[in-house]
């Protein structure tokens, strides 16, 4: 049994609470640091030793390294199987639910009801057991409540490294070296037959405790596969053959603090936008916001025409998580400051197909963030956002000219698209200044302040959280899919990507393995490729720069359509370019349009919404986060300049002045 004494930096647990000493202090006494809280207690000495000879004591060892938690903290939840993402959502669910019921409670009748009463809300067939539950809460605790405790690791079960003894290992290594890796390319059998043979020659002259075990044909085989696909294919079939094969060609909670809780919703803005150039009526652009439950500050806006969409959720989320750095600059005229920003606990959302996305799912894993849905058509669990809409579309929207009424029967002969004055630029401004110098500021009923007030006092109370990185922020919340690398780089919707890091992957992973990749609604210049071996993103712009540079996915569609039509599904980056130069006419057509669903449709092609916040990276790729293979001897391509970068859900290169998240 080990030994312990009182001095600083042992650790207590005093009742069933852990302390541990501070400081050693005159006169036999002691300054005790609570791990919970981090209160300071001074007792003595005697007071300690009473207290250990009641029981009440137990000394605590110290974590060893190997006992410690440890987290996969730069590794993305879309870097495991699907299965292991799906059952740490649902572990994130079950827990999020009982935590939300009050303390978390292990008695097993308890925790046996909390777990039927949630399994019969989403029709769970198999819930787990209590014991399961109380194993997971236990994991939250242990990581500090970092929900990726909860992520199955499969892939460290089994121990590592090899488990052939040595000398088996050196006699398999020699034969691969000598009977496959040579240009007579013998299989992976004539190796095992080999492998025996010499294993079996060796062991005649060892004891019997001293033989070398016989490995099975799958761990020859396993072997094999381990080789690096490059120098494999050069030893068998010759350096030129291998060069040639891996070539790379060029070109309704109660919120207690803030943040704890916010909702976020979409709504058609009750005004009529004109285009810049024409000076017709555009249409209504859709608003989405996320506001802060308790403070009923707005801490996250998105204003464009694409609707309600999983787009405008990432970018009204990107827009709540960062700091509104640009306001000054952007919007010198307004007096006020908008200072919301940090990591939210609970986004609370309605039931449409945005919401319910597994590419939410997941950003919400990643960033940490809980998912609460209302219950369907009771939109009153998520009043603040409710009314919020309902206030800026009274307060903000009527006050300018051409403003729609809610009901088309209450304009009686008042057109609204004839009185429309305000261009998408002059909307944004004003809307700002209404935000941050008017409802901010203004009494709100509900909380007695000002909403302003009310976060600045939440805020010293409970400072918000920034996250780690926001580069990896813009990278969550790109779209995911899987490509194959070819020797032209990654073809994905027409567009070929290519760049020196893929030629390293490629080579050490084979031509036909799957990656998975990243890819972004309002810039298809460039995508992320995540590493398999480091989980690590590595950026890889489109060939045709020229082409692709501040295009976003819905003009590259109907470039697409334009370019199959006109040169019979031949699609080339000349046709292509050409389309291009055909769509900006046929989107004047379209904004010049009688028609208003049209004009409206002009806008959403045109992709005006909100313009992206000033970059903070000198570079256009984040070099912390961003992995560049150095070139390979025989590169075939061309470092052609890289487009910015910046935020993943933003227009990267705007036409137009000014910066907004």
């Amino acid at each position: 049994m080990k030994t312990f004494s009182f001095k600083v930096g042992t650790s207590l647990k005093i009742d069933s609470q852990m302390f541990k000493i501070e400081r050693m202090l005159e006169d036999s006494q002691v300054q005790l640091e609570s791990l919970t809280d981090g209160t300071l207690i001074r007792t003595s000495i005697e007071e300690l030793l009473k207290g250990y000879a009641d029981k009440r004591i137990i000394f605590v060892e110290k974590l060893s390294e190997k006992q410690i938690p440890e987290l996969p903290l730069n590794r993305s939840i879309s870097t495991f199987a699907e299965p292991i993402q799906a059952n740490a959502i649902r572990k994130k669910r079950y827990l999020d639910f009982i935590l939300g019921m009050g303390p978390f409670v292990s008695t097993k009748d308890i925790l046996d009801q909390q777990i039927s009463e949630f399994a019969k809300s989403i029709n769970d067939v198999n819930p787990p057991s209590s014991i399961s539950v109380y194993r997971w809460h236990r994991e939250l605790l242990r990581h500090h409540g970092d929900y990726r405790a909860l992520i199955d690791r499969h892939d460290r079960k089994g121990g590592l490294g090899s488990r052939l003894h040595p000398g088996t290992c050196t006699v398999v290594q020699d034969v691969i070296d000598e009977i496959y890796l040579s240009e007579q390319r013998n299989s992976g059998e004539t190796v095992f037959y080999e492998v025996v043979y010499r294993i079996n020659k060796l062991n005649e002259f060892l004891d019997e405790r001293e033989k070398l075990p016989v490995p099975s044909k799958s761990t020859i085989n396993r072997a094999i596969a381990s080789l690096d696909h490059y120098e494999k294919t050069a030893a068998r079939f010759g350096a030129r053959y291998a060069q040639m094969k891996y070539r790379t060609s060029g070109q309704g909670i109660r919120a207690t603090r803030i943040l704890e809780c916010v909702e976020i919703d979409h709504t058609p803005l009750d005004l009529f936008i004109i285009d810049d150039v024409t000076g017709l009526p555009s249409g209504r652009p859709t608003v989405t916001v996320a506001i802060d439950k308790y403070s009923k500050m707005l801490v996250g806006l998105h204003v464009g025409f694409s609707g309600p969409s999983l787009e405008a959720v990432f970018a009204c989320l990107r827009h709540a998580l960062t700091p509104k750095t640009y306001i000054k600059e952007s919007y010198p005229e307004i007096e006020g400051d908008w200072p919301c920003h940090g990591h939210i606990e609970t986004l609370v959302c309605d039931n449409g197909l945005e919401f319910h996305s597994k590419e939410l799912e997941r950003v919400a894993l990643e960033v940490g963030v809980s998912m609460q849905y209302c219950p369907k058509r009771q939109a009153y669990y998520k009043g603040s956002v409710e009314r919020f809409l309902k206030t800026l579309n009274y307060q903000f929207s009527r006050e300018i000219p051409g403003h729609s009424f809610p009901k088309w029967f209450h304009r009686e002969d008042y057109d609204p698209q004839k009185h429309a004055l305000v261009t998408f630029d002059k909307l944004m401004r004003l809307l700002h200044k209404w935000i941050v110098d008017i409802y901010a500021r203004q009494l709100h009923r509900g909380i007695n302040t000002s909403p302003y007030k009310k976060w600045q006092d939440g805020a010293k109370s409970v400072p918000p959280k920034l996250l780690t990185d926001l580069n990896r922020l813009d990278v969550s919340l790109g779209r995911t899919c899987e490509r194959v690398i070819w020797h032209y780089g990654i073809e994905l919707h027409n567009i070929r990507y290519n760049d020196n890091a893929l030629l390293v992957l490629r080579r050490q992973h084979g031509e036909k393995k799957k990656f998975q990749v990243r890819f972004y609604f309002d810039d298809i210049s460039v995508i992320h490729v995540i590493d398999p071996l480091t989980k690590q993103t590595i950026a890889v712009p489109a060939l045709a720069q020229d082409y692709a540079r501040g295009l976003t996915m819905e003009q590259h569609r109907l470039i697409g359509i334009r370019a199959r039509d006109t040169n019979a599904g031949v699609i080339d980056i000349t046709s292509l370019a050409r389309a291009k130069h055909e769509i900006r006419q046929f989107i004047d057509e379209l904004s010049i349009d009688k028609s208003q669903r049209i004009r409206q449709r002009s806008a959403r092609i045109k992709a005006i919404k909100q313009k992206k916040q000033p970059n903070f990276l000198d570079d256009s790729i984040a070099k912390e986060n961003v992995r560049r293979a150095p070139p390979p001897p025989s590169a075939h391509i061309e470092n052609d300049e890289l487009p910015d970068f910046g935020s993943a859900v933003f227009t990267r290169r705007s036409k137009t002045k000014g910066s907004q998240s």
